[in-house]
């Protein structure tokens, strides 16, 4: 089956372009090119979107992200094959569809051209995390922009899967949880006020649980409008709460504080931050600074924590011990940090803590998933069987009354 591939070229001119072209695989869609007598700079499958905006382009709805992981790779691409910084955010402004992206593009394209550094551009552009700026700033010092770029690149992707490892823990007991609560609302907002009216015309003696239960059959029956307007408001607050969650990156201090969930989003946040100022460090920007750059990344206890812990090491603190102190570092962390502060390795011992992080992450996910699920089948199955007993009491008392 055809793909459509990205294939960006160069022009015996040397003039780059960029084409879209339906081919079997990368050879085929490369081939096409030279064809042409153009040299290819870049050739892959056009990447879909994973999580998409709403954007308005041609005349047509598209579904467009921004995705500075993939403008990342783009760049480090193109000025490896020989492009100026310039040329490349040129380039892949002329094949971006969606207006916003272009905009933003043709922000970054003046500041350069007005004198700029990369890094200064995109921050002055507005959009990009400051993350690739700092990576940005530390390559401008080293000299090695497309390396560095494609060191963020890899960070991302790594933060993703570490990422879509957790959310696919989760989908099963949110299925089940949805479902369950689906089941329970049917039955009692459809199934237990019908019962309720074909009980209450055989005038029989009711236990008081079932009384309970037929009581409210009848009250829902009776403001079924009102009560389906206070689900609407519920709805809504929780849709805006979700927003708000969002917005602040799941990092408010009472998300910590639930059970099961709070321990499994510090460990998550935690080997984030690992990974990214091993990152920055491997980019020779400085550790007070690279630590600083990371705290978005933590949740609000953690990142006060941190502040204070920053402060000590800018004093003479040992590093390891900082963060230790701070609740940031187990005893195995900083016993590695404190070695590899002396050897100068601090990069790599942050790397292997992101990693041994992750794991213990994976494998806390897998107990909390295995102990939860089964509790929540539990309780979702003994609520369930309790409205149905309660529905049944009045039948058995009944069918009793009649022999």
């Amino acid at each position: 089956m055809p793909v459509l591939f990205d294939v960006i070229v160069r022009a015996p001119s040397g003039h780059v372009t960029a084409h879209r072209r339906l081919a079997a695989d990368v050879a085929e869609a490369s081939s096409w090119a030279r064809g042409r007598g153009w040299q290819v700079m870049r050739c892959e499958p056009v990447a879909r979107e994973a999580r998409p905006a709403k954007t308005v382009s041609g005349g047509r709805w598209r579904r467009r992200r921004w995705d500075s992981t993939r403008f990342a790779q783009e760049v480090a691409a193109l000025t490896s094959g020989g492009l100026s910084i310039l040329e490349a955010v040129e380039t892949l402004m002329r094949q971006e569809v969606v207006a916003a992206h272009r905009a933003r593009l043709q922000a970054v394209i003046k500041a350069i051209t007005e004198g700029s550094p990369f890094s200064a551009a995109l921050h002055q552009a507005g959009g990009f995390p400051a993350l690739l700026v700092a990576t940005v700033i530390a390559s401008e010092q080293s000299g090695d922009l497309s390396t560095s770029l494609d060191r963020y690149a890899a960070h991302q992707v790594q933060v993703l899967a570490v990422r879509d490892r957790v959310v696919g823990a989760l989908i099963y007991p949110a299925l089940l949880l949805v479902v369950g609560s689906g089941v329970v609302f049917f039955l009692l907002g459809v199934v237990v006020p019908r019962f309720a009216v074909l009980i209450e015309s055989t005038r029989a003696e009711l236990p008081w649980s079932s009384q309970l239960l037929m009581g409210w059959g009848r009250l829902f029956a009776s403001h079924y409008q009102a009560f389906f307007s206070v689900l609407g408001l519920l709805l809504l607050a929780a849709a805006f709460k979700w927003r708000q969650l969002r917005a602040s990156g799941f990092r408010q201090a009472w998300i910590e504080r639930l059970p099961f969930v709070g321990v499994l989003a510090r460990q998550f946040r935690q080997a984030q931050f690992y990974r990214t100022v091993a990152m920055l460090l491997k980019g020779g920007i400085a550790a007070p600074r690279a630590l600083t750059l990371g705290t978005s990344l933590l949740g609000e206890i953690d990142s006060r924590q941190l502040a204070v812990a920053i402060g000590q090491i800018q004093a003479g603190q040992e590093l390891g011990l900082a963060l230790g102190r701070a609740g940031l570092a187990d005893e195995i962390a900083t016993s590695m940090l404190g070695v590899a502060q002396k050897t100068g390795s601090l990069s790599d011992a942050f790397e292997r803590i992101a990693t041994f992080y992750e794991r213990n992450l994976q494998r806390s996910i897998e107990v909390v998933s295995r102990l939860f699920e089964p509790l929540l089948m539990i309780f979702i199955g003994l609520v369930i069987g309790m409205i149905v007993v309660l529905m049944y009491m009045p039948i058995f008392d009944l069918a009793s009354s009649l022999q």
